[in-house]
Parts: structure tokens; C-alpha cells; sequence
């Protein structure tokens, strides 16, 4: 019996951690279209037909990998902190230095559907970024 106890709290031990960690961003996400407005008020749209980007989350760690037209953009990296529908993205890494050390606060949704017999999740947010007030949406991979 001891022996039992004692499995299943170490059990109990590896599970929590991960379980509390969990949050509804958490997955890996293809990106969809986006609007930006720029500061002097011009707004400019983007879509997957030429942006290709994956966005990588688990637990409290982001990754973001984008290209566009077949060209290697980058990447960033860094902490990823939620708190309910509003999160930070604090960046650690990545291939543009301009955004180390900086902290992106966005809010953040997430929309459902049934598509062809699967349920899609959609994830939208809204945030700023260096002055360009942005919206995106982005698709949940399966």
C-alpha cells in the first residue's frame, strides 16, 4: 500500500505542473490574416497567401517562425504570460534584435466552428506592437 502512495503521488507530482501551466493559448498556430494600423493611420492587411507564419505555445514559452513569398523573415522567442484573456509576449530571441527585451501585450479570444465534421479553433487578438495597433487571427494546427 505504501508502495502505491507513494506512485501516485509521484504521479500527481509530473502531472500538476503541466496541468497548471496549461492555458487556452496554448498549442501550435498558423496564421490567417492580419490588419495593421500604422501610427499615422494607414492601415495595411496581410494574409497567408504570401505570409507564412507558425506561432508554437506551451506553457509559459512562445515561439514564432514567419516567411514570406518563399523568404526566410525570422523568428522570435521568449516568455509567454497569460493572465485570463490578456497575455505578454516577453521576447527572449530571435533574428530581429529590435525586439529583445521587449514586452507585447495583447487580448486575446478564441471562436470555434464546425468545418467539414472537425471542430476548427480559431484564436483572435488585438495588441500593439512598436506604435502599429494589430489584429490577427490565427488557426489552431490539429
Amino acid at each position: 500500500m505504501k508502495q502505491f502512495i507513494s506512485s501516485v503521488v509521484i504521479i500527481l507530482a509530473i502531472l500538476l505542473p503541466t496541468q497548471v501551466s496549461a492555458h487556452t493559448f496554448e498549442g501550435n498556430w498558423y496564421f490567417l490574416k492580419g490588419e495593421y494600423k500604422q501610427a499615422d493611420g494607414t492601415i495595411l492587411k496581410a494574409d497567408n497567401s504570401s505570409l507564412v507564419a507558425v506561432k508554437s505555445i506551451k506553457g509559459d514559452i512562445f515561439s514564432l517562425t514567419n516567411s514570406e513569398n518563399g523568404v526566410f523573415l525570422g523568428y522570435l522567442a521568449g516568455e509567454f504570460l497569460v493572465d485570463g484573456d490578456n497575455y505578454t509576449e516577453a521576447v527572449k530571441s530571435g533574428t530581429r534584435t529590435k525586439h529583445h527585451g521587449k514586452n507585447y501585450h495583447f487580448k486575446g479570444w478564441l471562436e470555434t466552428s464546425e468545418e467539414n465534421g472537425q471542430t476548427v479553433t480559431y484564436w483572435h487578438h488585438k495588441g500593439e506592437v512598436d506604435g502599429v495597433k494589430e489584429y490577427e487571427v490565427w488557426r489552431k494546427l490539429l
